[in-house]
């Protein structure tokens, strides 16, 4: 039986997602910003219930397009809120809007934000439990600082990293993981 983190063991597509995209370092700024949506679109939610509306929410947002979400407005807020197939969330999904606007006259500026910290080298946590806020508070400032600064919406240190374990700016898979050590760390170089 594959030694998982417990958490990826509550719905297939908690499983689906663990086993094949949380923790894998990724520096494509429109993969950064589906991510950073969907951790946006988590707060006060289960990951598995964004997840579920996942498909729904790449239909209606279409692909998840910077450039598609930076020429949206309120009405477009509106509209999107009366769509079963995403969470239907008002500040949730303003906040997708104006994170696009923000970042579609250069989407590589996530990319900086996310991995210059860390010097473009994902972090290995080596965790034998899952890590409580009060342990990486101090951690995530410098990104939530960053982002904030940005001009980026809905920005937490919860989301913030949340987000950084996704797209593998941490490998917070726990070492009793069979993931944990699988993970391939990439350099800037090597992802150029």
């Amino acid at each position: 039986m594959v030694k998982r983190c417990a958490w990826a063991t509550d719905s297939p597509e908690l499983l689906v997602y663990h086993d094949t995209i949380w923790g894998r370092p990724e520096k494509d700024p429109h993969k950064l910003f589906k991510a950073l949506c969907l951790e946006t679109m988590q707060a006060g939610l289960s990951f598995s219930t964004v997840l579920k509306f996942e498909d729904g929410m790449d239909q209606v947002f279409h692909h998840f397009s910077i450039d598609y979400l930076a020429k949206c407005g309120p009405a477009d807020v509106e509209r999107f809120c009366n769509d079963k197939r995403i969470i239907r969330n008002h500040a949730k999904v303003a906040a997708v809007i104006a994170n696009a606007k923000v970042l579609q006259p250069d989407p590589t500026a996530l990319v900086k934000a996310t991995w210059a910290p860390v010097n473009y080298v994902q972090m290995d946590h080596l965790l034998t439990e899952a890590p409580k806020p009060a342990t990486y508070k101090k951690f995530t400032e410098k990104f939530v600082n960053s982002f904030k600064n940005m001009g980026l919406k809905r920005v937490g240190p919860i989301t913030v990293y949340s987000y950084l374990q996704a797209v593998g700016v941490v490998n917070d898979h726990l070492i009793t993981c069979e993931f944990h050590e699988e993970l391939p760390v990439k350099n800037e170089e090597e992802s150029s």
